[in-house]
């Protein structure tokens, strides 16, 4: 083999990790293993808890939407805490960006995502946990909760609307609906009577 020394010598440091069975290069991984609306989070700020488990991670993002389809607050950024971590990190803030210390007024029962993704930028299923949390601003009510690799929840309040189950009646419910609603009905008009 016919080569300069520093290129040979780094070619079989390469081929020597590889028979050693270590990979040459290092991958990021992120695996999410649950989510919970933080403490703070309310109608002025989406804030998460993310239970997650992170080697190389090197960027992060976090958007809060509300039903009406508008975006309250969006970053992506490197990360500055959860490069390497395993456990529930508390108070990953989905808050107001800038000097604001609020988003944008939202009246109250507003229903809002708050959604995070923590891994690489671009996102890969392979590199990438996300998280979601679809609540009721002002009573906390988690409507709607998703965590796992990227592409598994929905981004946004009206992606997690849509992925709520509509409940249907079989026609057994349907029948007794009907009874329960025409019993109703003959009360009124008794009462009126």
């Amino acid at each position: 083999m016919h080569c300069r020394f520093a290129i040979c010598r780094n070619v079989s440091w390469v081929l020597l990790a590889l028979a050693a069975g270590m990979p040459a290069f290092a991958h990021a991984a992120a695996t999410a293993q649950g989510v919970a609306l933080n403490v703070n989070a309310g109608c002025t700020t989406g804030d998460l808890d993310l239970t997650l488990t992170t080697v190389g991670a090197t960027r992060e993002f976090g958007r809060a939407t509300n039903l009406a389809g508008a975006t309250l607050s969006e970053f992506e950024q490197a990360t500055p805490f959860l490069g390497t971590f395993s456990g529930t990190f508390t108070g990953f803030v989905i808050g107001p960006v800038g000097a604001d210390p609020h988003w944008p007024l939202q009246s109250p029962g507003t229903l809002i995502g708050s959604y995070a993704y923590v891994g690489t930028t671009p996102p890969t299923a392979a590199t990438t946990a996300e998280f979601f949390v679809y609540y009721n601003c002002s009573t906390r009510q988690v409507l709607l909760s998703c965590f796992g690799p990227y592409g598994t929840c929905p981004r946004s309040a009206l992606e997690a609307q849509s992925a709520i189950p509509v409940p249907t009646l079989d026609n057994a419910g349907l029948a007794l609906a009907i009874l329960l609603l025409a019993l109703s009905a003959s009360f009124v008009l008794r009462q009126r009577a």
